[in-house]
């Protein structure tokens, strides 16, 4: 117990720093990759003089993430007369502290084991004095219950976007705040039945067990990403939906809601929105790697780790972890300066007609397959082939289902070219 204890304290000061840099330099791969999208360089001029110290050169840019975070510290932070002041200060807060706590559960390295040492008599709170060799996770809280965790903390998230709409009494944050709830709330659905059925699948609710269930040889180490394809791709889409990322950023769309739930926001009360945001991603990111990727696994179907190492394994492990998660918020990032926005008509119907039926049909032909298999090796080979049939039958069934009528329809202006008046349609015209 002691030795756990210290381990989480570690690795919690350990991740949450790298996290914390890491999403003022995510800022700065967003902007790079846009460039890379749009044929750009991007931002390469920036360095780390801060025009005061005697740094020269270019960095290759680096020092655009943390000019744009002095920027934001240095800002006028303005507070508009007419906000609910306590709710209006209060919702960056909420934003931000869910999102500094989802990761805690994140089996960053796997095991390790610990060895035996003497810690002094005056630090009880420590457990005593001795401490026995033992096997202890490398993760924050060690719960058996993570993913359910992660769902509950992700849930949360959701409060601070509402309450900055609501009290920054402006209308177009206020549209802002009612999209981010609908869209949530639908989002959180096909998000949690995909967690349920990779439960049910690896029978454990531990995110450590879900890895461990991933790694092996032949077909125990079948990564979830290969037994349950598309509930993969489902997944994925939620966490963007989860994280107000492009197309899914209709909380925040400019061109409609001149910038949404944040428009009255500004300074660091303004960046902490964004700093929940890449925060979110990381969560988000990790968590798929941890239930699609195998954790830290390298190579699928084949055991090349032990399960449990020292500190060097666990670092290697820890690498490809933050590795697999490194290229999961490229493809984020990539999403969003591809695809155009969504409507938000086209977003609700993507959740509720699309999305969220086809997770319920995989959850009850995943049900038989366990039900009828339980623990045979080739259980995964079914639920493979479960998630192609439900594919092909959702790409077959979806455009024979009714549409409701259409939303773009041309309205009927009184005078307009498409209904003109009636002694107008009936003069032909001239010439």
């Amino acid at each position: 117990m002691t030795a756990q204890f210290i381990v989480s304290v570690i690795t919690g000061l350990i991740v949450v720093h790298v996290i914390l840099l890491s999403c003022a330099y995510l800022i700065f791969l967003e902007r790079k990759v846009a460039a890379w999208c749009q044929d750009r360089i991007g931002p390469n001029r920036t360095n780390f003089s801060f025009g005061v110290l005697p740094f020269k050169g270019k960095h290759w840019g680096l020092g655009q993430a943390l000019a744009d975070g002095l920027k934001l510290m240095l800002k006028e932070d303005y507070n508009p007369p007419h906000v609910d002041r306590v709710l209006f200060f209060l919702a960056p807060a909420l934003a931000v502290i869910p999102a500094m706590l989802g990761w805690a559960v994140i089996p960053w390295g796997g095991m390790m084991s610990v060895p035996g040492f003497t810690l002094p008599d005056w630090l009880p709170v420590l457990g005593g004095t001795a401490v026995d060799p033992a096997v202890v996770r490398v993760a924050v809280a060690p719960i058996n219950v993570g993913v359910i965790y992660i769902l509950a903390i992700s849930s949360l998230a959701v409060y601070g976007v509402v309450l900055a709409g609501y009290a920054s009494n402006n209308k177009y944050s206020f549209l802002g705040g009612l999209r981010a709830t609908a869209q949530i709330l639908s989002y959180e659905i096909p998000m949690g039945l995909c967690v349920l059925i990779l439960i049910l699948t690896y029978s454990t609710t531990d995110a450590l067990g879900i890895s461990l269930g991933q790694t092996g040889s032949g077909l125990e180490g079948m990564w979830g990403v290969f037994t349950h394809p598309l509930l993969a791709v489902i997944f994925f889409t939620c966490v963007l939906a989860e994280c107000n990322r492009a197309p899914f950023d209709l909380a925040e769309a400019e061109q409609e809601l001149v910038g949404g739930f944040h428009t009255e926001y500004s300074s660091m009360k303004w960046a902490l929105f964004f700093l929940a945001e890449y925060m979110h991603m990381v969560t988000g990111c990790a968590f798929f790697c941890v239930l699609f990727l195998g954790g830290w696994d390298l190579i699928p179907f084949v055991r090349e780790m032990p399960e449990v190492g020292g500190i060097g394994l666990v670092l290697l492990k820890t690498l490809i972890f933050f590795g697999k998660v490194a290229f999961l918020l490229f493809v984020m990032m990539w999403v969003r300066w591809t695809l155009p926005r969504l409507r938000f008509d086209q977003l609700m119907k993507l959740a509720w007609r699309g999305l969220i039926p086809t997770v319920l049909v995989v959850l009850l032909a995943a049900g038989v397959v366990v039900f009828v298999l339980g623990d045979e090796p080739w259980v995964r080979l079914a639920l493979l082939a479960a998630n192609v049939v439900v594919g092909v039958g959702a790409m077959v069934v979806g455009p024979m289902l009714p549409q409701g009528p259409p939303v773009n329809r041309r309205v009927p202006l009184a005078g307009s070219r498409f209904n003109p008046p009636p002694a107008e349609a009936a003069t032909p015209a001239a010439g």
